[in-house]
């Protein structure tokens, strides 16, 4: 039972498609709160502007006992910041019905992308609660990643916008622009937990709570979100443009493990001091800093996870 019950929807999302889908969740959830004996409260709010969603997390979250998002995994990265900024107890348990480009983190909790079968899940799901990453003064429930795998996130939101096609072609044709024309080495001065801080040079790193990003790219196959651990992945040089395609197009379906040119960690935090910033990227949102501080807080929030998958 969701009890008092707040519904945040994007109604830009999957290209302005989130609006009819909005239209069924609100008489779907509606249907099930008047079988509640509490008589709960039903609120549904509309984002207009960007963190929106963060502000109505905040302002709003403790008021109700289940904040519900509607959207992709942008609306769900700003409303679990506006949530985090609550204290725990007065978090509200988070419900996601996934109606995005990508949905990642929909894919970690295994909530279907077909909205009508995301709704009968949740109507069903049962709260778990998942880890949460710090990242200096935000927060990140998915991935944050740093050079060629956050530029061709952040191409593949600029190619979104200019020509409205979604899906993995989209993340495939960033891919092979950014492989053929940036395929550049960052450096940065890394520790992991307690280790040494040693500098290490990469074409990419992957800071992962979920398993996947861009879509469902299996960066981190091990990763799951309530394990108490980040999962990491970094790509070494020297790779020819070839090696680099390869393994990235390996990295669908995760058989970009036992590359020779790929690294594996596990940690609780991640510190990387770059003299550049590289391109950088939190659950698909743009971020920059030249010094990173990431560190998984557990069992930080509640969500409403299908168990049935």
């Amino acid at each position: 039972m969701f009890g008092n019950t707040l519904l945040i929807i994007n109604p830009t999302a999957r290209n302005n498609k989130a609006t009819a889908v909005a239209a069924k969740a609100v008489n779907e959830i509606k249907q099930a709160l008047d079988k509640e004996p509490s008589s709960p409260t039903f609120e549904v709010c509309h984002t207009v502007y960007a963190k929106e969603g963060t502000a109505l997390a905040r302002q709003k979250g403790a008021n109700f006992q289940t904040v519900i998002v509607l959207g992709g995994d942008g609306i769900v990265h700003e409303v679990v910041n506006g949530l985090m900024l609550l204290p725990k107890e007065d978090r509200p348990i988070l419900g996601i019905i996934p109606c995005g480009n990508g949905d990642d983190f929909a894919r970690s909790i295994n909530m279907s992308r077909k909205p009508k079968e995301s709704l009968q899940e949740l109507l069903i799901a049962q709260p778990t609660s998942i880890d949460i990453v710090k990242v200096n003064d935000t927060y990140c429930d998915e991935t944050i990643s740093f050079g060629l795998d956050a530029a061709i996130a952040l191409q593949t939101m600029e190619l979104r916008k200019k020509t409205g096609r979604t899906g993995t072609s989209l993340y495939l044709q960033a891919g092979f622009n950014q492989l053929k024309n940036h395929l550049d080495v960052h450096t940065a001065t890394v520790s992991f937990d307690d280790e040494k801080a040693e500098e290490l040079s990469f074409y990419l790193m992957a800071i992962q709570n979920g398993k996947t990003y861009g879509g469902g790219f299996k960066i981190c196959p091990k990763a799951e979100l309530d394990d108490g651990y980040l999962d990491i992945c970094y790509a070494l040089p020297p790779l020819t443009t070839l090696q680099a395609t390869t393994t990235f197009l390996k990295a669908k379906n995760g058989g970009h493990i036992n590359h020779p040119h790929v690294r594996f960690k596990r940690a609780k935090k991640v510190s990387l001091e770059f003299r550049i910033a590289p391109p950088t990227q939190i659950d698909g949102e743009a971020f920059s800093a030249t010094k990173i501080d990431i560190e998984l807080e557990e069992k930080a929030l509640r969500i409403l996870m299908n168990e049935t998958k």
